[in-house]
C-alpha cells in the first residue's frame, strides 16, 4: 500500500495478489458461501474489517494503523501519509539522543475554532509538537487536552484512533473526533494501561 493513497476492498485484493504468490493450495479453493471466490479474498475483507472506522462489525483492534473512511456506499482503507512536522521532530530527537525506541506520547488537543472536534496524535517530543501546530494559527490557540506516556506510540495512536473511532458523532476526518473530554479521558486511559 502506498501512504496516504485510499483503496477499496477490491484494489487491495488486486494489490495482495500483485505482490504475493505464495499461497496454500487450501488458500486458492473457494468457500461453500462464495463458490466463485477464493479463500484468501474473504481472509483480507476479514482483515480490513478489524481497522478503525469499522464500527459495523466487533473488533479485536488488530489492525489498529489502517484508517478508515465510508464516502459512498463502500468503505475505502489507507495507511497514514508520513507526517512532515513529525518526521523533522524525530530527526531532530535520533540526531540528539542517537536513536529511536518507539516510545513517546498519545496526546489529545483543541482549539476553540473547532467546537467539539479533538486531534488525536502520537508524538516523540510533546511540546515541540503543540509548537508545531501554533504556527498554523494567528492565536496560537491550540491547547493540550491531555497526553500519556507509552512505550509504542504508533501501536498505541492506532488503539487510540480506533476507540475514539467507535465513539466519534461525526465521521471523522483524519485524526480529529467529534468526542467529549470525558471520552478523550476514556480513550487515554485505557491506552496508557495497554501500551
Amino acid at each position: 500500500m502506498v501512504n496516504g493513497k485510499w483503496y477499496e476492498i477490491k484494489d487491495l485484493i488486486k494489490l495482495f495478489s500483485e505482490v504475493y504468490a505464495d499461497f496454500e493450495p487450501v488458500d486458492v479453493e473457494s468457500i461453500p458461501s462464495e463458490p466463485n471466490r477464493p479463500r484468501w479474498h474473504r481472509l483480507v475483507t476479514n482483515c480490513v474489517r478489524m481497522s478503525p472506522g469499522r464500527n459495523d462489525y466487533p473488533s479485536d483492534n488488530s489492525w489498529i494503523e489502517l484508517r478508515t473512511r465510508k464516502p459512498g456506499r463502500t468503505f475505502e482503507y489507507s495507511i497514514a501519509p508520513i507526517d512532515p512536522v513529525e518526521l523533522e521532530i524525530l530527526r531532530s530527537f535520533v540526531h540528539e539522543l542517537g536513536h529511536d525506541d518507539d516510545s513517546g506520547h498519545v496526546y489529545a488537543i483543541v482549539n476553540n475554532a473547532f467546537p467539539g472536534w479533538v486531534k488525536i496524535g502520537k508524538t516523540i517530543d510533546f511540546k515541540q509538537r503543540l509548537s508545531a501546530y501554533q504556527t498554523y494559527s494567528p492565536y496560537q490557540d491550540f491547547k493540550e487536552l491531555e497526553k500519556t506516556h507509552v512505550n509504542n506510540r504508533h501501536s498505541a495512536e492506532g488503539f487510540a484512533h480506533r476507540l475514539a473511532a467507535d465513539l466519534t458523532r461525526v465521521e471523522q476526518t483524519g485524526e480529529w473526533f467529534f468526542i467529549t473530554d470525558e471520552e478523550v479521558s476514556t480513550v487515554l486511559e485505557q491506552v496508557k494501561l495497554k501500551f
